[in-house]
């Protein structure tokens, strides 16, 4: 460092004055010990940060903690990593994809040599491995390189080439340059961004949880990945207090309860994601039903039904089959026509809106089926009865006018409000729809009228 100072500005608006070349590490040592034992990394002018980076005059820092939300997926972030090289000390060959943090917790893609396929049963082994490596106090070294290097120093694994030869430049790293962690230099080298903790010493309060599978890109026509998840914490408290939450959440998982008390089953022979009702299950799905189907015709919703299948032509006028094929079971040809099982039921209700002339005296027009519909969900996203392939949706469309349309959109998210606390679910957040670039149809005027009448919508409720 050198005689001359910097200053940095802090959250609660004061001032530090540090030495030239100073990190955050410096600063929050500076700040007080408890806080430099507790810091994970900093937020130097908007940006995560590592804490060993030096800082520049004029910089706006906070440090943050593992308690912290940003702290936290860092420690998940360079656990991750920690798997990694576990991974390729464990079977040598390994070539790793990627390794992002996730709520709660991380994972890490990768591909075993000779065909090799892990198990649970190895996590055991993994783990032993991970607490080695943390136990070594290796550093996590920031290393910044041009494209061409990287590409020399990955050349032999095709996930991290790909990565390099389609990557963005990353916050602080200049055009044609990647960011690189060694750790320690020319034991382990991955690919990333960061920022990371300052050494393994700092982790260590985790959890290897399961083995899945995963394409690469989500593309199940790229190469299938092996998929290592786990969970990871700022002390042990908080890990346990973590995986006590999961056992009691396992304990009433829908899935496990839906066996024992013999209400749903997904028979093999029906194909992935299509659930069967039981006696039991079936009288309380009519009980849901029957109270549903009350509540809509007290607030003025008409009955309707509408086949489960349909002439290819209908879902090429709506833009289902432009935009969401992939998502659809494929067609079955019929006397030299293509039908579709279908995946919603709004061009349907549409059709009977238009089966005669409507005056405006009918308005609003509020449709509503219990209308079973069929999507074509990925294996590896199906789960019980919250992602399956085959459901029946209590499914409402209405027709008002555009001066009408703000009052109607109250009403609806009041009665879908009340409806679902009706069965026990109260917690909610919103999120606003806007007009994708694609997949949509309309003008924009009419995108930005509907948008405004949901935001006010929302501001009112």
């Amino acid at each position: 460092m050198s005689d001359l100072l910097i200053a940095v500005k802090l959250p609660d608006g004061s001032t530090k004055e540090l030495a030239e070349g100073s990190t955050t590490a410096t600063l929050a040592a500076s700040i007080g010990s408890k806080l430099a034992k507790a810091a994970v990394v900093a937020e130097v002018d908007g940006m995560l940060w590592d804490l060993e980076r030096p800082l520049h005059d004029g910089a706006m820092v906070r440090i943050i903690t593992g308690a912290d939300v940003e702290g936290r997926y860092v420690l998940r972030h360079s656990t991750a990593h920690v798997l990694a090289q576990a991974l390729i000390d464990l079977w040598p060959g390994t070539h790793i994809a990627i390794g992002p943090p996730i709520e709660n917790g991380f994972y890490y893609d990768a591909l075993f040599p000779g065909g090799v396929t892990i198990s649970e049963k190895e996590l055991g082994q993994i783990d032993a491995r991970m607490r080695v490596i943390i136990a070594s106090d290796q550093k996590f070294e920031r290393v910044v390189v041009d494209t061409n290097e990287a590409l020399r120093i990955f050349k032999d694994n095709p996930f991290k080439v790909e990565i390099i030869e389609n990557a963005e430049t990353a916050q602080g790293v200049e055009q044609g340059h990647v960011s690189l962690y060694n750790n320690p230099p020319g034991a382990f080298s991955d690919l990333c961004r960061g920022p990371h903790v300052t050494s393994t010493k700092r982790l260590g309060y985790f959890k290897l949880q399961k083995v899945a599978g995963a394409y690469w890109r989500g593309d199940e026509h790229k190469p299938m990945l092996q998929r290592i998840y786990g969970t990871a914490w700022e002390s042990k408290a908080k890990l346990e207090e973590h995986l006590h939450m999961l056992e009691e959440a396992e304990r009433r998982d829908h899935r496990k309860l839906g066996q024992e008390l013999d209400l749903y089953s997904f028979p093999e022979e029906l194909g992935s994601g299509l659930p069967v009702f039981h006696p039991k299950g079936g009288l309380l799905r009519k009980v849901m039903e029957d109270y549903s189907r009350e509540r809509h015709e007290a607030e003025g919703y008409s009955f309707v039904n509408t086949p489960h299948i349909t002439k290819g032509r209908l879902f090429e006028t709506s833009g289902h089959l432009d935009w969401y094929a992939d998502g659809m079971y494929p067609p079955m040809e019929l006397e030299g026509t293509n039908y579709y099982v279908k995946p919603m039921n709004c061009p349907m209700h549409i059709l009977i809106y238009r089966s005669r002339q409507r005056s405006y005296k009918e308005l609003p027009l509020r449709l509503f089926e219990f209308g079973s519909v069929y999507r074509y969900e990925k294996s590896g996203v199906i789960h019980g009865l919250t992602r399956v392939r085959g459901m029946t949706q209590d499914d409402a469309h209405i027709f008002t006018t555009r001066e009408a349309m703000q009052d109607e959109l109250k009403k609806l998210l009041a009665f879908v409000l009340g409806l679902l606390a009706d069965y026990g679910l109260d917690d909610f957040y919103l999120e606003l729809s806007t007009k994708p670039e694609e997949k949509s149809v309309g003008t924009d005027q009419e995108w930005a009228d509907a948008t405004d009448a949901l935001r006010r919508a929302a501001e009112d409720s």
